[in-house]
């Protein structure tokens, strides 16, 4: 019996065999200066190695009982709507707010509304995880970080 489990493994096995197929496309460079085709390599190995290890182990299985997935019920859907149009906004907004005050915001909204967290845990969790990663990214990687209109 065909599952899904098996279709998907199956379908990713095949996308790992294509992220493989191209990455040859594009220089691997050396181990001290990864090209452009490194990761995409190195990406499409693990997929491909992983989903394998997955259909080996379902095919083997001789489960022929499916359990049903059902939809979640309307919260759920709410909740996975806001994180949609959340990640959404906080992409489309991201050269205009700039980071420090969409990551403030992310965290906001998916901690109080979609985690049900108290305001304090929520506010310290947002400003925490804030600082910490302008402090990562910004500071200690020298990743250029969209500044928004209001802190040029």
């Amino acid at each position: 019996m065909i599952t899904s489990k098996k279709i998907s493994s199956i379908l990713f096995v095949l996308f790992g065999a294509f992220l493989i197929f191209e990455s040859r496309k594009y220089s691997m460079g050396t181990i001290d200066n990864p090209g452009p085709g490194f990761l995409p390599l190195l990406l499409g190995i693990a997929i491909g190695l992983m989903s394998m290890a997955l259909l080996i182990r379902v095919w083997n299985k001789m489960e022929t009982k499916e359990k049903s997935i059902s939809w979640p019920e309307r919260g759920g859907l709410i909740k996975i709507s806001l994180i949609f149009v959340v990640i959404v906004l906080f992409t489309a907004l991201l050269e205009i707010t700039g980071y420090i005050i969409n990551i403030f915001v992310l965290f906001l909204i998916l901690l109080r509304p979609v985690g049900r967290q108290k305001w304090v845990w929520t506010l310290s969790i947002s400003i925490g995880a804030t600082l910490a990663s302008y402090l990562l990214f910004d500071r200690w990687l020298m990743l250029p970080l969209p500044r928004g209109i209001w802190f040029r």
